[in-house]
């Protein structure tokens, strides 16, 4: 996997323009080639990303989610630059969302799989900004769309594991659309799941990388609400992790934030697992799967890109798909997980891999039995680490769609059906697509710890309890029943989610 930062710098009207491709760090996700068409108004370039396909027999497909940001030179932030839906070219073969959002969705549109490879891809903006005045951020994620017809909720084992009914613990009841209700034994009460919608949710885990590229979008002061470290730190200081027992987080201060003229310059962050003090190599683990981020940078993280949180049935429904439930089964469809430890070579390089998986029919995850502190692996590793061309859904620990990681790794923060805060979630309001001066998300009217502010309704800034939270999925330090996809033995988060924990990532849908 070759990781490149790709940067065209072109003079225009004696400024000068830079645009920065930045990528997901999965599977060797790509943009090259950038460049502004101002007599089209577009902005053109072209993008690559491995193990893709489309299935239309199941629906289901993987996709580039694409969004940019420009640089405001009279606010000094970077904010979302809109798409326009006109004069837009796509090679054939694959075609673009036109969907009201901040961000476009790159896709197949015929079946089939290997390395997606779209060149002069063309997509519409405003006059003012193709015009090339302007710094602009190109970003990309790699996406699952998750078809929603009908789908089982529960497996009839898994501790708190929803069920059709009261009385019936057994799974015997495939959800449809138009079915109103589930049995929620946290909450003992029916909740509401009609009208369940198709979505996108991100393959991967928010990567090292990636976390590492929205804080270099961020002012000074935004920056020291989503790190553990001061942004004036030494250069070399962890940015999130503490300096003894990082567990394989690698940001770190690469460029200290410097008071110049009364205004301080932000810091510069970077990647470093090797301790070389060079950052940003292919050595520095920036595809790792991204910890030590808490609800807050998780709330700000999805609103500043156009994603929201997923709910526990979206979790449920991306991992099973629409197969019969068995008892304690993974993402990979089964109950059997391998439990040798693995020994994991090439360290933090974008090449990482685990050299002795486990055989069919167990499946692989990173949790308590496989990781080796003795071999550099207590911690999570890189995203997709068990995925390769040739790899079934078993071997790659990938779910019935093809979402990677969501049994072990990191586990997963959702939104539960567990109690009023998380049922009164509205996944049709989406949050501001900036933050606000302190870094925070806002306008997010019913996401879990959002608090009414005069001047930023609705902001998730930590100071009220997120109760509407629940992890799923089981991390690197899970016994492998928390692995488990129904299970719901973790108590619900009742903290103002501001602690930061190894164990704990980002993953976002829409």
């Amino acid at each position: 996997m070759d990781i490149n930062h790709t940067q065209t710098k072109k003079i225009v009207l004696s400024i000068l323009l830079t645009f920065v491709a930045l990528f997901s760090y999965a599977n060797n996700i790509q943009i090259t080639n950038v460049s502004f068409k101002p007599n089209t108004n577009t902005i053109k370039f072209d993008i690559s990303w491995e193990n893709s396909w489309r299935s239309d027999v199941l629906n289901n497909w993987d996709a580039a989610y694409v969004f940019i940001k420009y640089f405001d030179p009279g606010t000094g932030t970077w904010l979302h630059l809109p798409f326009t839906n006109t004069n837009n070219i796509i090679p054939i073969g694959f075609s673009v969302s036109e969907v009201p959002g901040v961000g476009r969705f790159l896709f197949r549109t015929e079946s089939g799989s290997g390395t997606s490879q779209l060149t002069n891809v063309e997509l519409g903006i405003e006059s003012r900004f193709a015009s090339g005045i302007y710094d602009i951020k190109l970003f990309a994620l790699e996406m699952v769309y998750i078809p929603v017809i009908d789908f089982y909720l529960g497996d009839h084992a898994s501790y708190n594991s929803y069920r059709s009914s009261y009385e019936n613990q057994s799974p015997n009841l495939m959800f449809k659309n138009d079915e109103s209700f589930v049995f929620d034994p946290l909450s003992e009460e029916y909740v509401a799941i009609a009208n369940t919608a198709s979505f996108y949710v991100m393959k991967y885990e928010l990567s090292q990388g990636g976390y590492r590229d929205f804080l270099n979008s961020l002012t000074y002061t935004q920056q020291l609400n989503h790190t553990a470290s001061p942004p004036t730190s030494p250069a070399g200081t962890f940015a999130l992790a503490p300096a003894t027992g990082n567990y394989r987080n690698y940001i770190k201060i690469k460029t200290p934030a410097q008071l110049i003229n009364g205004v301080y310059k932000p810091a510069v962050y970077g990647c470093n697992a090797d301790g070389n003090n060079i950052f940003d190599e292919l050595s520095d683990g920036e595809n790792i799967a991204c910890n030590y981020v808490n609800w807050v940078d998780h709330a700000a993280y999805l609103a500043w890109t156009g994603l929201r949180p997923l709910t526990e049935i979206e979790f449920e429904i991306a991992s099973r798909g629409i197969q019969y439930p068995e008892k304690n089964e993974f993402a990979w469809g089964n109950a059997e997980i391998g439990d040798d430890q693995y020994f994991v070579f090439d360290a933090a390089l974008n090449t990482e891999y685990i050299n002795n998986p486990q055989s069919y029919p167990k499946g692989n995850a990173i949790y308590e039995a496989t990781v080796n502190s003795n071999n550099n692996l207590d911690g999570p590793v890189r995203n997709g680490i068990f995925a390769t061309a040739s790899s079934n859904r078993i071997k790659s620990g990938g779910s019935f769609y093809g979402v990677m990681e969501l049994s072990g790794n990191l586990r997963e923060r959702v939104i539960t059906t567990g109690n009023g805060q998380g049922r009164n979630f509205n996944k049709n309001i989406f949050p501001g697509t900036y933050l606000n001066d302190l870094g925070h998300a806002f306008l997010a009217s019913s996401w879990p710890g959002a608090k009414i502010d005069p001047v930023f309704p609705n902001i998730i800034d930590g100071s009220i309890p997120a109760l509407g939270l629940m992890y799923r999925g089981g991390s690197w330090n899970d016994e492998s029943f928390f692995l488990s996809i129904s299970d719901r033995s973790v108590p619900l988060i009742n903290d103002t989610n501001t602690n930061r924990d190894p164990y704990t990532g980002i993953r976002g849908c829409r």
